[in-house]
């Protein structure tokens, strides 16, 4: 048996770029699926949160359309996500509506469950995808004897932003004070629930997505000030140690002091300290990169506690501390996730023994734009067009690259049209891409000693 795992497709968000909705990112990934018994889907398949679900599955007709041709015969199962979590909390409500109307309970209310009630994604499945075996699971699914999830109850140990303390205190209060390595899939499922569906309930109101744009506008908008304000202050606390120090050395005098330097010194000093001056100043590091800038918006904080770009052994950790609290490493030495966007082969977690972490990465394109450095960081880390095969006959999966040779890092030339929220991001973006690929510099050292990723 052969498998293919692919995640965080995110049709109809206006955060990011679903790339599985144009053609040439569908011609990839139709190579892919000529050969395996069954397509996984790992979550985030839909962004509830930041669409609207009538768009949401609009932009994803393309897709299905693929799918419905390739899959004949064959078998699709579905793993809800965070971002597409209400699908599974529509079953939750239905099963629990069914025990009020029918007073059943136990093995009884299974039965009647079972029998009566399919929800709205598994009927489009049936009528989207005729020929095409479907499962919708959850959370987790085990294929071979390697075990599945999304990922996204590793929001629950991430530390250092404020909306990871949030969420850990949320954790903690939820979980009646128990310590971060008792929680149980109860205890994460609880705080996962009204926050995905209070983003879930916005984004279907009329004018919903329209207020969230509003937000992250406003939210750009205030820490590009607030990350101002601290350089200003941050440059004239310098400039005053600066003035303290050359005053002091004029005063105390000695064998080899310069007079004129250090009144030349003091005169530049005071010079630069006015705020035209340190705008100026401020201004022309944030242009260049020197000083960066948020990387993402609140929104996205809140709904993933952890930048695309950001360190991988931060989330990987994270994710270790789940599968150690629910006993996943009890039952296989292989586990697959999606949701940081990040693909990994084969990895370990120094806390984890000897289980070995493989990640989908994503299919969204939304880079990290605060600064040339973040961006690399995102060519590194997250360049999307990822999944894992995996078959039963080989000890472990492979990662594979789809859209490896588009990725500016490695020479490549990313799509054009790729759309970001603002066109501002747009621009940087190409600008980016422009000095990556500079021909009187060449790639720079840190590009060609990298390997280049297999195109297959």
């Amino acid at each position: 048996m052969k498998a293919l795992v692919i995640s965080d497709l995110h049709f109809g968000a206006w955060t990011g770029d679903a790339l599985l909705s144009r053609e040439f990112a569908l011609s990839r990934l139709a190579p892919h699926l000529d050969d395996v018994d069954e397509l996984i889907l790992l979550g985030d398949v839909f962004d509830f949160m930041f669409s609207t679900i009538e768009n949401a599955f609009r932009e994803a007709d393309p897709f299905f359309d693929l799918i419905q041709e390739k899959l004949q015969g064959k078998r699709l199962v579905y793993l809800a996500g965070n971002h597409d979590h209400h699908i599974v909390v529509r079953t939750l409500r239905s099963f629990i509506e069914t025990r009020v109307a029918t007073g059943a309970d136990g093995d009884e209310l299974t039965h009647i469950f079972e029998a009566e009630y399919r929800n709205f994604f598994q009927r489009y499945l049936e009528r989207r995808l005729p020929g095409v075996e479907s499962e919708t699971v959850y959370p987790v699914y085990t294929f071979g004897r390697m075990l599945l999830c999304h990922g996204h109850y590793l929001d629950a140990h991430m530390q250092g932003s404020l909306p990871n303390r949030l969420l850990t205190r949320a954790i903690w209060s939820v979980a009646g004070g128990r310590p971060p390595e008792s929680l149980t899939v109860e205890d994460y499922e609880a705080v996962i629930v009204p926050l995905t569906e209070l983003f879930f309930t916005v984004a279907q109101m009329p004018r919903g997505l329209a207020a969230q744009q509003g937000f992250y506008n406003q939210f750009e908008r205030l820490s590009q000030a607030l990350r101002f304000l601290t350089i200003a202050q941050g440059t004239l606390a310098r400039l005053k140690s600066a003035l303290a120090a050359a005053g002091n050395r004029l005063l105390g005098g000695g064998a080899d002091t310069d007079a004129g330097a250090e009144s030349r010194m003091i005169a530049d000093a005071t010079r630069r300290s006015s705020l035209s001056a340190t705008i100026q100043l401020a201004g022309a590091q944030l242009q260049e990169g020197i000083i960066t800038r948020r990387g993402e918006s609140g929104l996205r904080e809140l709904t993933r506690s952890f930048s695309v770009s950001g360190p991988v052994p931060l989330a990987l950790s994270a994710y270790g501390q789940v599968v150690r609290n629910l006993g996943w490493d009890m039952e296989t030495a292989t586990m697959i996730f999606g949701h940081t966007h990040q693909p990994l082969e084969g990895v370990f977690d120094p806390a984890s023994g000897p289980v070995r972490f493989w990640n989908t990465g994503s299919w969204v394109y939304e880079p990290t734009l605060g600064s040339k450095d973040a961006y690399v960081r995102y060519l590194q880390r997250a360049w999307p067009g990822t999944g894992i095969v995996i078959d039963t006959e080989q000890a472990e999966p492979r990662l594979v690259h789809m859209l490896a040779d588009q990725n500016p890092l490695h020479g490549g030339t990313p799509a054009p049209g790729l759309r970001r929220p603002a066109d501002q991001f747009t621009r940087r973006a190409g600008m980016y891409d422009a000095r990556l690929r500079n021909p009187r510099r060449g790639r720079p050292a840190w590009a060609r000693s990298r390997p280049r990723p297999s195109a297959s």
